[in-house]
């Protein structure tokens, strides 16, 4: 290839006659030729990169499209008998329960680890609905996500998970939370709002939001952080796997000098010279939903690159917070110093 560029440009020709000439002078447009030929292999080599991307994106829906046709034929009988499985009153009745005598815990910040939060083949049917790793992100082969809902994918995946984010995160699990969580609330409103707010904040609609299936492998590692402000709690449900290991899971710190977060966005105390202290570790176990108020000390996650390579950490994570209007009108009417609090952070920076 490089010897058709160089005839092409008559190159060669040109390195002749340096070589019989004057060198210096000769090679003066020869110089200019070569560094256009080095742009027009620059530019080459891009196409081809941007070729090879194309190919592997049609690969990827071939592989989706492909496994959605293996799915569906496979799982007809599953789906057919999803009404009698997502049984709406005997779910409620089993995630209020569960939710309702699960341990409230203060250290380091108000939470609880709900054991069998769902009934044992509703737990099964999720784990057997899990899409494909293909139909996940592909920017980051350790740390892949899939919003929620989902508009393609195999049937089961696709009716068994958006009931999931609609029916049971909304309509079942937010309500039990609320409740569990009411008296720790109403100190976190005010913090944030203040004492003359509080009344006010227990009057806003709440939503679940940011529902997504979060699959993660070794080398993956996130640092003790807090949810953004609006998010009030952090729901994961645990989606372990039989023979799946309960190590690596949520990690729960102490942050030195804590304080309410100075803006809206995640906030990792570390950055902003706040010490963190590992507190516990929530073991990685099935049908366990760990649920905590996003109010101080943090919490992070890490799955060391020297785990066997065949872990995998699936998990179904969503947040419970006020609808944005009524959120919104709220802060409007706080006092500037409490305000100032909701700012963004580009904001701070530039200030």
């Amino acid at each position: 290839m490089l010897e058709q560029f160089l005839k092409r440009a008559n190159l060669l020709t040109r390195l002749r006659g340096a070589w019989r000439h004057d060198a210096e002078e000769a090679l003066k447009p020869v110089r200019k030729e070569v560094r256009r030929l080095t742009r027009e292999v620059e530019e080459l080599r891009t196409l081809l990169q941007d070729t090879s991307v194309r190919a592997a994106r049609g690969d990827r829906n071939a592989a989706q499209l492909r496994m959605i046709a293996e799915l569906n034929d496979q799982q007809q009988r599953v789906l057919a008998a999803l009404p009698a499985v997502l049984d709406t009153q005997q779910l409620t009745a089993n995630v209020r329960s569960a939710i309702a005598t699960a341990t409230m815990r203060a250290d380091p910040f108000h939470h609880i680890v709900v054991e069998q939060l769902l009934p044992a083949r509703v737990y099964d049917l999720l784990l057997q609905a899990l899409p494909p790793s293909v139909f996940f992100s592909e920017h980051d082969p350790v740390k892949q996500d899939l919003p929620l809902p989902l508009t393609f994918g195999p049937s089961l995946a696709t009716a068994v998970w958006n009931f999931v984010d609609d029916a049971l995160a909304r309509q079942i699990i937010q309500p039990a939370v609320l409740d569990k969580f009411h008296e720790p609330l109403q100190q976190h409103y005010e913090t944030i709002f203040g004492a003359e707010f509080v009344e006010r904040a227990n009057q806003m609609p709440h939503l679940p939001s940011g529902g997504r299936l979060m699959l993660r492998r070794p080398g993956y590692h996130l640092e003790p952080h807090r949810d953004p402000k609006r998010s009030l709690l952090t729901c994961l449900l645990y989606l372990a796997r039989p023979g799946d290991s309960d190590t690596h899971g949520t990690q729960l710190f102490h942050v030195a000098d804590d304080d309410d977060a100075p803006f809206k966005q995640t906030y990792y105390p570390r950055d902003h010279g706040r010490p963190c202290e590992l507190a516990d570790v929530v073991p990685f176990r099935p049908n366990t939903m760990l649920v905590f108020l996003n109010s101080r000390g943090a919490h992070g996650a890490t799955i060391p690159a020297d785990a066997p390579r065949e872990t995998e950490r699936y998990t179904y994570q969503f947040y419970v917070a006020p609808e944005n209007a009524a959120l919104g009108a709220l802060i409007r009417e706080l006092p500037p110093e409490r305000r100032t609090m909701w700012q963004n952070r580009n904001r701070l920076a530039g200030s």
